[in-house]
């Protein structure tokens, strides 16, 4: 695990030397984070509890389904710890319940891997702006030393996403366009063939979702089709 103290500038020389695309910054945080931290997976989102929600990175395909059920079900750790301003821990999926508890199911069914869950909000002056949230594949707390060391990395990857030449990194790549982005433009397209609002489409695509077993995004290109031709 190293140095916990390093962690944090860790982060910021990962995302500061970056070059390259648009959404080289939160690749290299997550990465960061995920190296420099006893986890096994990290994500990192932006206006995580509003209906604009961006994801920027996920670490790998287990990562993304978490993001993927969360934003789907509109509950869980990242959103509650984005919502709050607090860190979130699930710290045994498969020995405790959840208060969430559909997420906790689901997660347990198609994410067997994931046995903790650690969240922690991007604030920035007192605002909540997103969350990270790290995955293991172990339970248990993460410990006074891995937490300290946590919240210390993710405060430097706060001032590290919000400033600077990170701008350019809330600009969708094609990992957000893919899974939020088009979901939101399907979402303005069915809210005006329905005449319904964007929240109420946008509802519906989810319950589309849940009620089918598929996910959002495969949902969310059906109805493009459908609608765009």
């Amino acid at each position: 695990m190293g140095d916990m103290s390093a962690t944090a500038q860790s982060v910021i020389m990962a995302a500061v030397d970056r070059t390259g695309t648009a959404d080289g910054v939160p690749r290299r945080v997550a990465e960061a984070l995920c190296e420099g931290l006893p986890v096994d997976a990290v994500t990192l989102s932006v206006l995580t509890h509003t209906p604009d929600r961006q994801l920027l990175h996920a670490t790998d395909s287990v990562a993304m389904r978490l993001e993927e059920l969360q934003f789907e079900l509109e509950e869980g750790p990242c959103l509650t710890a984005s919502a709050t301003g607090r860190a979130v821990f699930m710290e045994d999926l498969h020995g405790a319940t959840t208060e969430w508890p559909l997420f906790g199911s689901l997660v347990r069914e198609q994410l067997p891997s994931v046995a903790a869950i650690y969240a922690f909000p991007l604030v920035d002056g007192g605002t909540s702006l997103g969350a990270v949230d790290m995955l293991r594949s172990t339970p248990g707390p993460p410990g006074c030393e891995t937490e300290s060391a946590a919240r210390e990395a993710v405060r430097a990857a706060t001032l590290v996403l919000l400033t600077g030449r990170a701008a350019a990194a809330w600009q969708p790549g094609s990992l957000m366009a893919t899974h939020w982005q088009r979901t939101h433009q399907a979402a303005g397209v069915l809210a005006q063939y329905l005449g319904i609002t964007v929240d109420d489409a946008l509802a519906r695509l989810r319950a589309r979702a849940l009620g089918s077993g598929r996910t959002l995004p495969e949902v969310t290109e059906d109805a493009l089709a459908l609608y765009l031709g």
